[in-house]
């Protein structure tokens, strides 16, 4: 076994060179991995840094879904929970666990960022707690019945229902109309004028003899009032003040703070490519120096030798000196010594037998040829096992350029092309996302609503559509009593289904028809809007209204107008029922409650008066 590993046969040099290639290929796969790992370990804080940034900006945007959603949902005042806040809990809490994380990371391979980190968990947590006082804030103000606003109606419904003169109803409602103003418009001036109507009316209570309940109510009235105004400025009248303002102040700073080090990040990662290219491009070269070296050493001590046996074979045969030739060589291999000691042995032989060679001359060739037919052979390997010992540099050389290839950083070139995907994606979608998005932060502003018009200037915006002309309209509505509603949203309503039944007629029917029937009583309106179209499949019926979900696959939408359509059903209040046959036609049956209010102007006194009512009665 020990003579394996000497180097004194052809076959332990072949061997070792071999064995001395693999331990450059071993050398490169090792200096690899490493700047694989010291590449991915900075990349890897780079996209920790940006999901954390990720994380941050749901964590705000679900606040500020709280803020515009929450605080006028009756469900949260009633049990202070909320799917926002549910929401935020589980993102801080994991916005937590990867902050620290990643400053262990950072600690551990000892970057510069600590301190920047340690800037923005302070930044957050003081975040966290201005938000907890805006959440305690929303939800001592209350709303409708809840918190100090259902005080604050109560004590407000009782005084306008107290034994008072008419005059004085109407300072309340005039004082009631400050308050609404105020918290309408965020006016501090109206909390002047509240003050100067309370006064007035508190002077004339006090007048009579029986206005002492009247007056506790009025003064708990104005008591809360003033606590809910104080709620509101602690709040923020606008965006440049009060805990809103300190929000936004800090978001701009988190995203300052991610700003930065997303930037120091990204430079780090460039930095260590880099390096890994210089260590790489030295290591590679070190490595072609050797193997080059070792290819040189091995060739010399295996074909030098050979050659050099060959020649002195030459010469000893073509000489006709008697004198014997010098065989010895340095640095042979065994087999080299052995051929050699052969030929000594048969040259020596044929000095003692001059006398025979000639008689053998042909003998005498033939082994010369086979001599030389064993020397080409040799030369023939030596060939061969050089050109297989350049085929692995050449394999190397792929594998080096494949990685030098891979190791660019591909992944942030794919997530910038996703983002832009998703960007054009979205410019697709932006006029239903804008209608979605009104119906959600929009308040509801009931105004008395002329169905017949509203209904009319719907249908003359869809005349454009193809097959528009050939459908007849039957609209009839029972205008009993006036409707009161969001106008925006109903006409979103409207819009939708006529868009729709234009887009889904039955073009093999003669006669196409969008009927409107709409009853209108003093608490809501019942609409039964109908079509002959080519109707829905029954499988499709129970998800038509969910997002981006299609019934018919070669529409051309983009799956979200039922999905709003119902949203705003929603936020008035109101339900939708679909009955549909394929090839008969579908109905939908919406009930939207009528947001009846007293007149309070004129104007809108004498726009009622201009409204059809076919009978008082129901």
């Amino acid at each position: 076994m020990l003579k394996f590993f000497e180097l004194n046969s052809i076959r332990s040099r072949m061997v070792s060179g071999f064995l001395f290639l693999t331990f450059l290929i071993l050398v490169l796969s090792l200096v690899s991995i490493y700047i694989m790992e010291n590449t991915s370990r900075v990349a890897g804080i780079h996209s920790k840094i940006s999901q954390l940034e990720i994380y941050t900006l749901s964590l705000i945007k679900s606040d500020n879904d709280f803020f515009d959603l929450e605080a006028i949902n009756e469900d949260y005042f009633k049990t202070r929970k909320s799917h926002y806040l549910k929401v935020r809990d589980s993102l801080n809490a994991f916005i937590k666990v990867e902050l620290s994380g990643l400053l262990q990371d950072i600690r551990r391979n000892d970057y510069s960022i600590q301190s920047n980190l340690l800037s923005l968990d302070s930044t957050l947590t003081l975040y966290n707690r201005k938000f907890d006082r805006l959440e305690g804030l929303v939800y001592q103000k209350g709303f409708k019945n809840y918190g100090l606003e259902g005080d604050m109606r109560l004590h407000a419904h009782a005084l306008e229902e107290s034994d008072v003169d008419n005059h004085n109803i109407v300072n309340i409602l005039n004082l009631r109309r400050h308050e609404k103003d105020f918290f309408l418009r965020h006016d501090t001036t109206y909390i002047d004028a509240f003050q100067g109507r309370y006064a007035a009316l508190h002077a004339v209570l006090q007048m009579g003899r029986t206005n002492a309940e009247a007056i506790n109510h009025l003064d708990e009235y104005r008591r809360i009032f003033l606590q809910l105004a104080a709620i509101q400025k602690a709040i923020g009248l606008s965006g440049y003040d009060g805990v809103r303002s300190e929000l936004n102040t800090l978001t701009s700073s988190l995203s300052d703070q991610y700003y930065r080090l997303s930037n120091y990040s990204y430079d780090k990662s460039l930095s260590a490519q880099d390096n890994g290219r210089i260590f790489y491009f030295i290591t590679l070269v070190g490595a072609i120096f050797f193997s080059l070296l070792s290819g040189y050493w091995i060739s010399k001590r295996l074909s030098e030798p050979i050659a050099r046996l060959s020649r002195l074979v030459d010469d000893a045969l073509n000489s006709r000196s008697e004198k014997r030739t010098d065989f010895t060589m340095r640095n042979a291999a065994n087999e080299i010594n052995t051929l050699t000691s052969s030929f000594i042995l048969l040259m020596d032989q044929a000095r003692d037998q001059m006398k025979d060679i000639r008689g053998k001359s042909k003998e005498l060739k033939t082994k010369n040829k086979q001599l030389r037919a064993l020397n080409r052979e040799l030369d023939n390997f030596l060939y061969s096992t050089a050109h297989d010992l350049r085929s692995p540099l050449s394999s190397l050389l792929g594998l080096i350029n494949l990685m030098r290839y891979e190791n660019k950083d591909g992944s942030l070139k794919e997530y910038l092309a996703m983002m832009e995907k998703s960007i054009h994606r979205s410019e697709y979608f932006i006029s239903q996302i804008v209608n979605f998005s009104k119906n959600k932060r929009m308040k509801i502003a009931p105004e008395p609503i002329h169905l017949d018009v509203l209904i009319e200037e719907i249908f003359e915006q869809s005349s454009f559509v193809e097959g528009f002309d050939r459908i007849e309209r039957r609209v009839n509505i029972n205008h009993n009593h006036v409707f009161y509603s969001d106008k925006n949203r109903v006409t979103i309503l409207f819009n939708n289904l006529i868009s729709n039944a234009i887009r889904y007629a039955d073009v093999t029917k003669e006669n196409s028809f969008i009927e409107i029937n709409a009853r209108i009583s003093p608490t809501e309106i019942a609409i039964v809007f109908g079509d002959n179209g080519i109707g829905i499949q029954p499988e499709h019926l129970d998800k038509i209204f969910d997002m981006f979900y299609r019934a018919d696959y070669n529409s051309k939408g983009t799956g979200l107008g039922l999905f709003i359509f119902r949203e705003t059903i929603k936020r008035l209040n109101g339900d939708v029922r679909v009955e549909s046959q394929p090839g008969v036609g579908t109905n939908f049956f919406l009930r939207l409650p009528n947001l009846y209010r007293p007149v309070t102007s004129d104007a809108e006194a004498e726009m009622l008066s201009r409204m059809p009512l076919e009978s008082q009665s129901n």
